[in-house]
């Protein structure tokens, strides 16, 4: 792809002792403005992949590009646009917030004096201002999180890599987080690289999701079009109450279906409905039990991506 934020051309990173390849001849492209959600197992190659992209490490073999230069040739060119959000990366915990905000400056070769308005713009709109002068160590895990955030905006990048950036946040908190991601790159055009264990934060916010297992692609596609190809449709049954709901079960075992059972009500899987209602409406009418309805669900993306990677129970 002309003019690609990220163009990884069959990438492959060994390291010394293991058998096999953290990450395994692995191609792809990210457009200028998409969001990307990447996902994967723990052990799959991701944090490799990362690395790559931010040219700490460099590849065995193949190619890896960002905007155009090589991350580790020529780092000036590669990363004066990213801003990169790592999950572990380390405080110094006996100085304040904003003690290691000014540190990060200057390590990025930023004047704190410019810096500074747009840092202390973010933090507040992420709840964290008025703990900047607290020493890190009194941080909660979501303040904490949250200055990992500020910390990676002290400019606005060209390309964000968020490596799980809702950990230790709650609901509100994650979704405020993804407000804010949002707006920016509408705002900005910003590029995103975002990696999450919460399946459905992917599934809201990237264009596409780039799964990786075992160090290869899986699959690059939309979240919709994942579900498509590797989904499947399964009937939900609605019982009037759990004695309906176990006659449903019994009928769906018998009739050599798999079945789980929830309160009132059930889900068969990999059925369609025009295949199961007549048969299990005369059923139910002849046990003298009532189902109150009768829908087709679809997979979501976790179970999709389960199913992909071999994950599932």
């Amino acid at each position: 792809m002309a003019n690609a934020v990220v163009h990884a051309e069959e990438l492959t990173k060994c390291y010394r002792g293991k058998k096999t390849p953290a990450v395994d001849g692995i191609s792809f492209d990210i457009a200028e403005g998409e969001t990307i959600g990447l996902l994967g197992p723990n052990g799959a190659g991701k944090t490799t992949l990362m690395k790559m992209i931010c040219g700490v490490t460099p590849p065995t073999t193949g190619k890896i590009r960002v905007f155009g230069a090589d991350p580790t040739r020529d780092p000036v060119a590669a990363k004066s646009g990213i801003g990169a959000m790592h999950q572990s990366a380390p405080y110094d915990e006996m100085l304040s917030a904003l003690d290691n905000l000014q540190i990060a400056a200057r390590f990025r070769g930023l004047p704190w004096r410019a810096a500074r308005p747009w840092a202390l713009e973010v933090a507040e709109y992420l709840g964290l201002k008025d703990a900047l002068s607290q020493l890190v160590f009194q941080l909660s895990g979501g303040q904490r999180q949250r200055l990992q955030l500020v910390r990676a905006l002290l400019t606005i990048p060209r390309l964000l890599i968020l490596d799980e950036p809702s950990a230790g946040l709650d609901v509100a908190g994650r979704h405020q987080i993804e407000r804010f991601v949002r707006w920016l790159r509408e705002e900005n055009g910003m590029t995103v690289i975002w990696t999450s264990h919460i399946i459905e934060e992917l599934e809201r916010n990237a264009q596409r999701v780039l799964v990786v297992n075992r160090g290869t692609v899986v699959r690059f596609a939309q979240p919709s079009e994942l579900v498509r190809e590797f989904g499947a449709a399964h009937v939900l049954v609605t019982a009037d109450d759990a004695v309906g709901a176990k006659v449903v079960k019994e009928w769906a075992d018998a009739a050599g279906l798999t079945a789980a059972v929830e309160d009132t009500e059930v889900r068969i899987e990999n059925a369609q409905v025009r295949n199961v209602l007549p048969r299990l409406s005369k059923h139910c009418q002849d046990a003298g039990v009532a189902i109150s309805g009768v829908s087709t669900v679809t997979d979501s993306l976790e179970q999709v991506f389960l199913r992909m990677t071999g994950s599932e129970g």
